[in-house]
């Protein structure tokens, strides 16, 4: 249905689209090669009206191109990300592998490392943000691009393809429709427009057709602004004005609704024969002295020093000795507040992580951030969100205390009187060094060109003219040197103005007026010459014309050139295609893609909110977004509470993947932040049930719960699905984003396991000779804050036999049958844990200080806890077996 209706629409435009259809129909994802892009692109231009020798040749979309393109690309699953080189502080030598048949869950502390793999996915892979992916900045110079090996493995392989991808380059093609979900994005789904990546094939050549339309119509938009640079160069003048030349010329403005002449016609009005000219020498001598040329003269010499005297007064007022004096005090203010406020700053942000805050990078981007803040909440910000659990404006995320208390600061420093003051004379400063720079002066060339037919006049007038532009030099030679002061002892050596010009240009302004008067009263009397004058002119202005054909002959050129260039931006307007895809895709995506929503709403229990869903088409994409269904528009984040506003999110993101018919790849991470548990629950089952289905799914989180939940959801799928755990950690020696697939961090591990951890820490110890040293009390007291969460952790695994268990929902009720609780365990527990607790950094009296334990001591105490488990788990077998007997009915005696 789809393609017939592609078809039907392509029937019925011009052939260059017939064309290019059938072009995109040719290529894998629809994308035009640079080749296919340059044939589509000269097709528009002849349709433009740039006409070449032989008229390209197009070739109509069929019904056989559309059943030979393939809508999807094919599937590819990731393998593994790293080594990784120059990320962050990533360790380098670390892999990060994937299940290629299942689901991949990766946990991670805060701060572990794991959001560096995800910045990566994110460059690598079809995401709707993306994050820089910068260096170590806590190291000088310049740092090298990041570098990445990327494993996948595309459909009908059987070996995995290995790519060393670096930052700014194109990454693999083949994993570029896996799709990201992350917080970023998350904020994108719940108040933006959003655009549909999954689309059925008709569409999706469509779209990829308005995309080639709105770049080039975005080539077309550069050459015409190219072009509009140079016509702003005024054409040549001193033409007769309302003459057949100036009319002409008036045509050629850019601005003018006539149309444009032919080059014949400029060539014609151009031509000047032999006789005309000789017809020409003889009406110039002939009418040499006529009165009315003479008028006409001294009135043109007036308007050029009119011009001139206007220039000279702005120029001695703008450069005189009080002008520069205020702009040194401009100058000398901004240098001193500039330095104070640097100084306030220094001062008040010394512990600071970064250096640099307070000054001119900073503030910029502060005052962006400012910016932000207001086009969020529709107020005037003076002052960025500073309270704890705020946003923050450029992470976004909540701040900590420690955050807030820093933009408190931030705020104070920026409203403070240093600050304002070094703002408001730099600004003051900056706005008159603008005028400085914008003051036009005239060059000594322009004034003598200018000036020609006055210096004509007279042998005296003639002697102004290098007077005049000796003045426009000095002063240009002024100007300049104050643009470029570079400190206060600068302004001691300034040229010097020239003297003022202004009282003799006056002078001569009156007397050309004078003159061009008496002129006037002359030819007032003469008129009979009128057709000659008239005859002279318009033989002149050709003649003129004719020496500047070549600047009027490129200036028709450049207008013909930026007609043709407006008429193919007319050409590749998208408002056509956007209606067709709009129709389309109502018709065949909206429907089913709204369902899915609905669908992934009740699957995440969001129900209770009424939601409405709206597509819309611009420049040729297709977009979707999920409103309240309330009386007046209101952004979602404004109504719904964060937990509400991340499922919405993923529900959109769950729905929109759903259109993928290829099943390509999902990594999202952390997606339930700020959920209740009953959510994660929901969120886990849904994320296994796309890894069932067969789409390969990457989750990272740092959230325990969640990694537990979706473990058992994999395991109580039916059939089960595989899966793969990853533990990304840090050490101080080894750096962030350690990856193992076996060791799990310190709060996940069993008593067996953090036991054995205590013991390869023992070993460590066994150098150590002087246990008096501090480094040894926060080494010994750190032994023992593990050895009590040890203990704790030994009450609920295996004392209470995991009845109740911290990051697990469940109630294990079928575990009782294993808990033994007597009094020598309380007695037991109850000593072991004062003993412990007493050495993991509670603060005593002095009278009860407790020696600083030694190894010796350490292993004892952890003998205590292992033998005890040992022991623990003895009886809960033999009470496990005892208790199994209680389930069955008592045996029947028999004779």
């Amino acid at each position: 249905m789809a393609e017939a209706g592609l078809l039907e629409w392509a029937d019925k435009q011009p052939d260059w689209i017939r064309d290019a259809l059938r072009r995109h129909a040719g290529q894998p994802g629809f994308v035009l090669d640079e080749e296919n892009k340059s044939a589509v692109a000269a097709r528009v231009r002849h349709m433009g009206g740039f006409v070449s020798d032989e008229p390209p040749a197009c070739s109509p979309l069929t019904t056989e191109h559309l059943k030979a393109s393939n809508p999807n690309d094919p599937r590819a699953v990731l393998c593994s990300l790293g080594p990784v080189k120059h990320l962050n502080r990533l360790a380098e030598e670390q892999q990060l592998r994937f299940a290629i048949d299942g689901i991949t869950i990766i946990y991670g502390d805060n701060g572990s490392g794991k959001s560096g793999y995800c910045r990566i996915a994110k460059k690598l892979c079809r995401s709707l943000t993306a994050d820089d992916l910068l260096g170590n900045v806590f190291e000088i110079g310049v740092k090298p691009p990041a570098e990445v090996l990327v494993r996948f493995l595309e459909e009908g392989a059987t070996e995995p393809t290995p790519i060393t991808w670096t930052d700014g380059t194109h990454p693999p093609a083949p994993i570029a429709r896996i799709s990201v979900f992350d917080s970023a994005n998350a904020r994108l789904y719940v108040d933006k427009q959003n655009r549909i990546g999954f689309l059925p094939a008709a569409i999706a050549l469509l779209e990829r057709h308005g995309l080639i339309r709105g770049e080039l119509e975005a080539g077309f938009r550069e050459e015409i602004k190219v072009i509009e640079k140079k016509l702003k160069t005024p054409l040549p003048g001193g033409y007769t004005i309302a003459g057949a030349v100036a009319k002409l010329l008036a045509r050629l403005e850019i601005k003018s609704k006539e149309a444009l002449p032919s080059a014949d016609e400029v060539n014609k009005l151009a031509a000047v024969s032999e006789l005309e000219t000789a017809e020409l020498a003889s009406l110039e001598q002939t009418l040499a002295s006529d009165p009315s040329t003479m008028a006409a003269k001294r009135r043109r010499a007036k308007a050029a020093l009119q011009k001139l005297l206007t220039a000279s007064e702005q120029v001695e007022e703008a450069l005189s000795v009080a002008a520069v004096e205020i702009y040194r005090d401009l100058y000398a203010a901004a240098e001193s507040t500039a330095q104070a406020a640097k100084l306030a700053a220094s001062g008040a942000f010394t512990t600071m992580p970064l250096s640099g805050v307070g000054l001119s990078p900073w503030r910029l981007m502060f005052d962006h951030a400012r910016a932000y803040a207001a086009s969020v909440t529709g107020t005037d910000h003076q002052h960025l969100p500073d309270q704890e659990g705020d946003r923050c404006m450029l992470c976004q995320e909540p701040m900590t205390a420690d955050a807030a208390a820093r933009i408190r600061a931030f705020n104070d420093f920026v409203t403070g009187a240093a600050n304002t003051a070094s703002l408001a004379a730099s600004t003051a400063h900056d706005e008159a060094l603008r005028r400085f720079k914008d003051l036009v002066i005239s060059s000594s060339e322009a004034v003598e060109a200018a000036l020609g037919e006055f210096a004509d006049l007279a042998a005296k007038r003639k002697e102004m003219v290098p007077l005049i532009a000796a003045y426009c030099a000095a002063a240009g030679q002024r100007r300049d040197a104050i643009v470029s002061v570079a400190g206060l002892g600068d302004f001691t050596t300034l040229p010097l103005l020239a003297d003022s010009i202004a009282t003799k240009v006056r002078t001569e302004i009156e007397a050309l007026e004078a003159e061009a008067l008496a002129d006037d009263k002359a030819a007032a009397n003469d008129g009979n010459r009128a057709a000659e004058r008239a005859r002279r002119d318009a033989l002149k202005d050709r003649r003129k014309l004719s020496d500047d054909l070549a600047v009027v002959l490129a200036r028709l050129a450049d207008l013909e050139e930026r007609r043709k260039l407006l008429g193919c931006c007319d050409v590749v307007e998208t408002g056509s295609v956007s209606r067709q895809m709009t129709s389309l895709r109502r018709s065949l995506v909206m429907e089913n893609l709204e369902k899915r929503i609905v669908s992934e709403i009740e699957a995440l229990a969001l129900t209770h909110i009424p939601f409405a869903v709206n597509d819309r088409s611009q420049d040729g994409q297709s977009y979707f977004e999920v409103g309240l269904n309330a009386a007046k528009a209101t952004p979602n984040s404004k109504v719904l509470s964060e937990g509400e506003q991340r499922a919405l999110a993923l529900a959109c993101f769950l729905a929109e993947v759903g259109g993928d018919t290829s099943r390509q790849g999902m990594i999202i991470d952390d997606p339930v932040s700020s959920l209740d548990h009953v959510r994660i629950r929901r969120v886990a089952a849904r994320l296994v049930k796309e890894a069932a289905a067969g789409r390969q799914v990457i989750i990272f989180t740092h959230n325990l719960l969640f990694f537990n939940e979706v473990i058992d959801a994999a395991a109580q799928a039916n059939p089960s699905v595989p899966l793969v755990r990853n533990y990304i950690n840090k050490s101080e020696s080894a750096g962030f984003g350690l990856i193992s697939e076996t060791d799990e961090p310190w709060i996940a591990q069993s008593v067996t396991k953090r036991v054995e951890t205590l013991r390869v820490r023992l070993k460590g110890f066994d150098d150590v000779n002087d246990y008096t040293t501090d480094v040894w009390r926060r080494t010994a007291k750190d032994f023992y804050t593990d050895l009590r969460e040890t203990w704790e952790r030994l009450v609920e695994e295996v004392l209470l036999g995991k009845v109740v268990e911290r990051f697990n929902s469940d109630v294990k009720t079928q575990s009782l049958r294993m808990v033994v609780v007597e009094d020598e365990d309380h007695k037991q527990v109850y000593w072991a844990m004062k003993r412990v607790s007493e050495r993991s950094g509670h603060d005593m009296a002095a009278g009860k200080a407790i020696p600083v334990p030694t190894p010796a001591e350490m292993k004892s105490d952890l003998d205590v806890i292992d033998q005890y488990r040992i022991d623990a788990n003895k009886r809960k077998k033999d009470a496990e077996k005892r208790r199994a007997a209680l389930e069955q009915p008592p045996k029947a005696v028999t004779l």
